[in-house]
């Protein structure tokens, strides 16, 4: 079976949700299924994937593992802001550490700093550290000493190779500094192999695990993220 990808732009389903179904029933006779995406501009992850976020994070800071939490590529933050909720839930001392360059802006002029500021205002919530700057630059200057959970969130289209390198920049650097039983989760994390029916949206993120943890003891697991792919691993 093909997919046919189309962007999903109601979180709710509409008459055009309807209108897929009926085409899919057509299309399923010469082996297409047309597959609605989250949209990149709304909707920066699956409920699926928060899911996953809030139980690795939780499972952290129930277990008491040291250290600050961390994510890399926060943009307006969705991501974050779950994080945050997480934090002030379970353990009020954690500190949440967000990196970016804000430079992303989906094809419209906007101050995404701002919106991340206000986000976190409207949710009345903690405010995070922000690090703003190119991630190649600010790790592992800004990083905290000890790391309980990571989040690897960089991906903005960039070329393959060149992402590749970001990712075994953050990974290389959070590694040596996550406690015992910390977590670091990876967006976009796609593996073929294990069933996933999802889009490989930054196919450098993979081969840049593969290769950092080709001598590590821990591997990296994938996780079911819907529409969108991830996957994480534990500090052993």
């Amino acid at each position: 079976m093909d997919n046919i990808y189309l962007v999903n732009y109601s979180p709710i389903r509409t008459k055009r949700h309807k209108l897929i179904d009926l085409l899919n029933k057509g299309l399923s006779r010469y082996g297409f299924k047309i597959v609605l995406q989250p949209n990149p501009k709304i909707d920066m992850s699956t409920v699926e994937q928060r899911i996953n976020m809030f139980h690795l994070l939780e499972s952290a800071l129930t277990w008491g593992v040291e250290g600050e939490v961390v994510e890399f590529g926060c943009y307006a933050g969705q991501s974050a802001m779950l994080f945050q909720k997480v934090i002030m839930h379970f353990d009020k001392h954690k500190t949440i550490y967000l990196y970016d360059s804000f430079e992303a802006t989906f094809g419209r002029p906007r101050d995404v700093e701002a919106e991340l500021r206000n986000n976190f205002s409207h949710a009345l919530l903690h405010n995070p550290v922000v690090i703003r700057g190119k991630l190649e630059d600010t790790v592992p200057l800004n990083l905290p000493e000890k790391i309980s959970f990571a989040h690897i969130d960089c991906g903005i289209g960039i070329d393959q190779f060149i992402h590749k390198n970001l990712i075994i920049h953050l990974v290389n650097n959070v590694y040596h500094r996550m406690s015992t039983g910390a977590v670091c989760m990876f967006m976009d994390y796609y593996d073929k192999s294990k069933g996933h029916h999802g889009r490989d949206f930054n196919p450098g993120v993979k081969p840049a695990c593969d290769e950092f943890f080709a001598d590590k003891p821990e591997k990296v697991s994938a996780l079911y993220g819907n529409q969108y792919s991830h996957g994480y691993f534990r500090k052993l």
